[in-house]
């Protein structure tokens, strides 16, 4: 019986400390866990800020609404909107409460538009090309628009005015929106390559060119193009763009300068129009198919009239296909003779390649480039990594724009989320918004916000993309403060707001 006892109690004692060391165990399995998910959350953008009371009840909304509409694509990931094509469900993006939210919500600057591409084709269908004297016909294979007074001698027969076109077809006005917009139902058809995609991508911008180079239509395009960006809570813009050959009916032409002054004005009455718009830099833009001495030349006339104008022009860029043209690296020798006299904003990245195209990164880290357009494929370059976080260069991300031109499909699968979850400074854009639908930056705040943020990330990275996009842009310091000043007045108006609707949720 003794015997039998003592084996019990043996048997008690190991069970408990059996027990007591699987209970130790798994708490300390569960202190690892929080521990890592927290240190997650900490370094993703935006972690490191600390949340107001007001802030934190306002990211118990969002967070809220966010798990909702997440929990739908956890169930069918068909009910995932980001997950799918932009033009395939744009339509229910814009209806999301999510959305809505994200519409509502100040968002600093647009620092990565191009203006030719910034206006919505529906108010240029309805408004511009309604206007008297505008004509249209097939230039080199691609259909033109511009506006001729009539009997000017340079009518020929491939002109015929736009009235002309819609008397003789009732459907004109939506075959014309094909031709200024790459929306279509079923773009993996119709666009199955970049190639595909970038050749009707660069016809949208001939299209319009000549009509948007009218100097009447030149102004209401600008007013129009910061109208837009206004009505989706954008305070501050900064424009990718060429010099215009602006012209009048009457055979007025205007050159590089009478361009900038033109574009300065139209600024400053939006502004005086809109009292809390802060206002607009222009970021020239060059295609990279020019030849060196020509962007020698270019480059100098740029460098006087930023003289001219310094608080107006910032920088210069690049544009076109990147696997087309040439690289930066053809470049460096000329445009290290300018870096002491513009600030450089490269698109740099823009690719899906490995060592080759994507080197550009490399070109405009050591050319000290003040911001990346794109960085698509800095995730696959440590070294570039490292170089981009100790120079602190801001990434303008555009995450539409990547799944429009053929880079991506699923935004989830987005590289830049490496680079967010490292803390990397980025700055959410919309590049050319108009040629596909999107609506200012509310559309690709939305789908960063779902696809490329995680489920417990709420009003922190939102408040940190807004922040970045006033710390990063062009603007100097006095200005970046009055900016952040003024920033700061209409989040506070957004949280209370935010706390009024949602006051019973």
């Amino acid at each position: 019986m003794r015997i039998l006892f003592s084996i019990l109690v043996a048997s008690l004692r190991f069970t408990v400390i059996f027990t007591m060391t699987n209970i130790s165990e798994s708490d300390n399995y569960i202190r690892d866990r929080e521990r890592i998910l927290k240190l997650e959350q900490k370094t993703f953008v935006g972690g490191e800020l600390n949340l107001t009371l007001k802030e934190k009840l306002v990211d118990d909304v969002i967070l809220k609404i966010k798990k909702s509409e997440l929990v739908k694509g956890y169930e069918n990931v068909s009910n995932f909107l980001p997950s799918q094509h932009f033009f395939n469900v744009k339509d229910k993006i814009n209806q999301s409460e999510m959305f809505s939210i994200i519409k509502k919500l100040p968002k600093g600057g647009a620092l990565h538009t191009h203006f030719l591409a910034g206006v919505s084709t529906d108010y240029i269908i309805k408004n511009v090309t309604y206007k008297n004297k505008l004509y249209g016909g097939c230039v080199n294979g691609v259909f033109k628009l511009k506006f001729f007074e009539d009997g000017d001698p340079n009518i020929d027969s491939i002109w015929k005015k736009i009235v002309e076109y819609r008397q003789n077809d009732t459907n004109f006005d939506v075959w014309l929106k094909d031709q200024l917009s790459l929306e279509v139902p079923n773009p993996s058809e119709v666009y199955p390559t970049a190639n595909s995609i970038w050749t009707k991508f660069k016809k949208t911008f001939t299209v319009q060119y000549d009509m948007i180079c009218y100097k009447p239509v030149f102004e209401e395009y600008i007013y129009q193009l910061l109208k837009e960006l206004y009505l989706d809570n954008v305070m501050y813009s900064e424009l990718r763009g060429t010099f215009m050959p602006l012209y009048e009916l009457n055979g007025t032409t205007y050159n590089n300068e009478d361009f900038i002054r033109i574009f300065i004005k139209t600024v400053e009455k939006f502004k005086k129009d809109h009292i809390d718009f802060i206002g607009v830099r222009y970021i020239h833009n060059l295609y990279r198919g020019v030849s060196p001495d020509d962007l020698k030349r270019d480059l100098k006339d740029l460098v006087e009239l930023k003289n001219k104008y310094p608080s107006f022009i910032s920088g210069f860029d690049f544009v076109g296909y990147e696997e087309e043209g040439h690289t930066l690296f053809d470049f460096h020798e000329v445009l290290l003779e300018f870096t002491n006299d513009l600030k450089f904003f490269f698109h740099a990245g823009e690719s899906n390649w490995f060592g080759h195209t994507d080197i550009n990164l490399l070109d405009a880290i050591l050319l000290n480039a003040s911001r990346i357009g794109h960085g698509f494929g800095l995730n696959k370059h440590p070294q570039l990594q490292e170089l981009v976080k100790e120079k602190n260069i801001c990434i303008e991300v555009c995450p539409i724009s990547n799944q429009v031109l053929k880079l991506i499909d699923d935004l989830r699968n987005h590289p830049m989320i490496t680079l967010m979850s490292k803390g990397f400074p980025v700055v959410i854009s919309n590049d050319d918004p108009a040629v596909w639908g999107a609506t200012g930056l509310s559309n690709d705040w939305y789908v960063a916000f779902m696809a490329m943020t995680p489920e417990n990330v709420g009003v922190k990275v939102l408040k940190q993309f807004a922040i970045n996009s006033i710390s990063f842009s062009a603007m100097d310091e006095e200005e970046k403060t009055a900016a952040m000043q003024k920033w700061g007045k209409q989040w506070e108006t957004f949280l209370d707001n935010m706390l009024l609707e949602y006051k019973n949720f």
